[in-house]
């Protein structure tokens, strides 16, 4: 007998051990979540845009439910486990549920080496820090880094066109590869924005002293 998978079309991509709150407030998905609460499953999630639903997605467990609203609105807390393809489509119910297979990386895929881990990780952090006022992100760099770029893009401020590549993408070398340039991009792009903007508050504060002595 086919197992059905529930399925949340939403504008996320969600990646696997990514943590993902969600604000649950249309009947229907209030009905689906409602379900897998009371039966302890998952459900899937796909990536929508433009009137079309992606067919690589990722399976979400519902870790805690946070806050029930009187009128059945919920707020609820998943983690991305795995991926999964989309077989075919039902529509019998108010929602969209599906059969799945799994979706893995090649098994001739080669992963990254460490070297290219620590620029990706470098990178990531020095973009955060500017991002953030020079704080911190952790994540954790242990070999082999299998899913470490599913760490890396579920915290990093990507397109969701970009994190659904990502997402699809059978080969973890690939995937950093696919960071690491987006990083090679960005980090110049937030360093001359940094500098553009101290300069222009230098400038600001010449200005105020300017008045001042003028003022005297």
């Amino acid at each position: 007998m086919e197992k059905y998978l529930s399925l949340f079309p939403l504008d996320i991509v969600l990646f696997p051990e990514m943590i993902l709150p969600l604000h649950i407030f249309e009947e229907r998905y209030r009905e689906m979540i409602g379900e897998c609460i009371l039966e302890k499953a998952p459900f899937g999630i796909l990536y929508a845009h433009n009137e079309s639903i992606e067919e690589i997605g990722c399976v979400a467990e519902i870790s805690k439910v946070l806050k029930k609203y009187n009128d059945g609105r919920m707020d609820i807390l998943t983690l991305g486990v795995q991926r999964f393809q989309v077989v075919y489509l039902d529509n019998e119910r108010s929602y969209l549920r599906g059969v799945i297979e799994p979706y893995v990386d090649s098994e001739a895929a080669p992963l990254p080496s460490e070297e290219e881990a620590r620029q990706v990780l470098q990178l990531y952090q020095e973009a955060f820090g500017l991002l953030n006022k020079g704080e911190s992100e952790a994540i954790n760099l242990a070999s082999p880094y299998q899913g470490f770029s599913f760490k890396v893009a579920s915290v990093l401020n990507l397109n969701n066109a970009l994190k659904q590549q990502i997402l699809v993408e059978r080969s973890e070398k690939t995937r950093v590869e696919t960071l690491l340039h987006h990083l090679e991009e960005l980090v110049p792009r937030l360093k001359h924005a940094e500098q553009s903007a101290r300069r222009a508050r230098s400038n600001g504060n010449l200005m105020k002293n300017s008045n001042r002595t003028f003022e005297s």
